[in-house]
C-alpha cells in the first residue's frame, strides 16, 4: 500500500484520474482482481484528497487545476450574439475550446452556460483567451485556450460545479483511452 502511494503522489491529477477511470471500467464490466483492490481504492482516496486540496488551495494558476479531457458545449456572449463553442477539456481554472468564431489573445470571453448531457448548466463569468491555434478556414475553427477570471465566489462555485458533472460524466464515460503505462 505504500508503494501504491508513493506512486500515486509523482503523478499528475489528471493521469490519476485518468487511472482510476479505467479501472472503473474494468471493474465495472468485469470486476476488479484482488492486486487491483488496492490500487483503486488509493487511486479514489488520492482523487478524492485532491479535488479537496484544490478547492482549499484555489489560485489563479493554470497548473495547479485538474483539466477533464471531457467534449462539453459553452454558451457564449458575442457582439453578434450569443454562439455555443466546443469544449475539449475542462478545469477549475480554464479550458481549451474551438470555435469557427474569431478570437485572439487577450480577449475577453463571457461565458452564460455550459451544456453536458443535453442538459444545461449554470457558468456565468468572464475568461480570457491565453493562446491561440490555427486559423478559421484551415480546418473549420480555431483553437484555444481560456483562463477563467476567478473573480466572485459565484463564479468559482458555478466552475467547481460543472467541473464535478464533466469529472463524472468522464468517470462514466466507456470509451476506452490510450493509456501509457505509469511508473
Amino acid at each position: 500500500m505504500a508503494e501504491t502511494q508513493n506512486q500515486l503522489n509523482s503523478l499528475g491529477i489528471s493521469r490519476i484520474a485518468e487511472e482510476f477511470r479505467q479501472l472503473d471500467i474494468r471493474r465495472r464490466r468485469l470486476g476488479l482482481s484482488l492486486a487491483e483492490v488496492p490500487r483503486y481504492q488509493a487511486l479514489c482516496s488520492q482523487l478524492s484528497e485532491a479535488l479537496a486540496t484544490m478547492e482549499r488551495d484555489r489560485k489563479v494558476d493554470a497548473r495547479q487545476f485538474l483539466r477533464v479531457p471531457f467534449t462539453i458545449n459553452l454558451l457564449v456572449r458575442t457582439p453578434k450574439g450569443p454562439i455555443y463553442i466546443d469544449c475539449h477539456d475542462f478545469g477549475g481554472g480554464g479550458c481549451a475550446v474551438s470555435s469557427k468564431e474569431v478570437f485572439r489573445k487577450g480577449d475577453d470571453l463571457w461565458l452564460d452556460g455550459a451544456i453536458l448531457d443535453g442538459n444545461k448548466h449554470l457558468l456565468q463569468g468572464r475568461g480570457q483567451i491565453v493562446w491561440v491555434r490555427g486559423e478559421p478556414g484551415v480546418d473549420g475553427a480555431t483553437h484555444f485556450g481560456v483562463r477563467f477570471a476567478l473573480e466572485s465566489t459565484s463564479f468559482k462555485d458555478q466552475i467547481d460545479r460543472v467541473l464535478y458533472r464533466v469529472l463524472e460524466a468522464f468517470l462514466r464515460d466507456d470509451r476506452e483511452l490510450p493509456t501509457t503505462p505509469l511508473p
